[in-house]
């Protein structure tokens, strides 16, 4: 498992985002007027979705890169928001978009998503996830704590932002050390490519990152 790579977010604090992530999400939500159903706690999502994980990470070897990726795929963008994720990356450029460009980006945001996973959940030294508690963050909104633990080094902290739509409980950004924002990586850099490349250059990256990841040693 590469822990470099999970430690190399950007320093946004979690009061910073939430307000960011949260209104991000709220047109989708507010999208649909029926009732909200009953759903899976989310605790118990990232209790299974981290199942997965260490699954793959044990079997990371044998399934390479692409079992890996074919693996996690049904269950992340079933755990994940995807569209809304793509969304907060890009901020307010997001407006910018024509519904097209929108959909695209949704698109090759979600495949990087994967295969960052796939490429990140390499191996398995004896780590074990943790559930370390839910708190709440504002209204429909929760952060969930958990934490790899690693048998000869500090335990890595992995919070999931998750908010309530009409389909459930879904992770909307991944903190690191707690308030360390994985998308505010993605949006300071995704805002500047298209700022001054454009549109086309960032999906060009995105892509570029995919078959980066796709061709590293598996």
């Amino acid at each position: 498992m590469q822990i470099r790579s999970l430690l190399s977010g950007a320093a946004l604090g979690l009061a910073l985002i939430v307000p960011v992530a949260a209104a991000s999400a709220q047109p989708t939500a507010a999208a649909d007027p029926r009732p909200l159903r009953q759903t899976t706690p989310p605790e118990a999502l990232i209790a299974d979705f981290n199942a997965t994980l260490l699954s793959v990470m044990r079997n990371a070897k044998a399934l390479r890169y692409a079992g890996r990726r074919d693996a996690l795929r049904n269950q992340l963008t079933d755990v994940y928001h995807l569209p809304v994720m793509a969304r907060i990356a890009v901020g307010a450029h997001w407006r910018r978009l024509s519904p097209e460009q929108q959909a695209t980006l949704v698109t090759h945001f979600s495949a990087l998503t994967l295969a960052t996973y796939a490429n990140r959940f390499s191996g398995w030294s004896g780590e074990k996830f943790e559930m370390r508690g839910t708190q709440p963050v504002r209204d429909k909104t929760v952060l969930v704590k958990t934490a790899i633990i690693r048998p000869n080094d500090a335990p890595v902290e992995i919070n999931y932002l998750m908010r309530r739509f009409q389909a459930g409980w879904k992770v909307i950004d991944v903190f690191l050390k707690e308030s360390y924002s994985e998308l505010a990586t993605k949006r300071s850099e995704y805002s500047s490519i298209l700022r001054r490349q454009g549109f086309d250059a960032l999906i060009r990256q995105l892509d570029a990152k995919v078959a980066q990841f796709a061709s590293a040693p598996n």
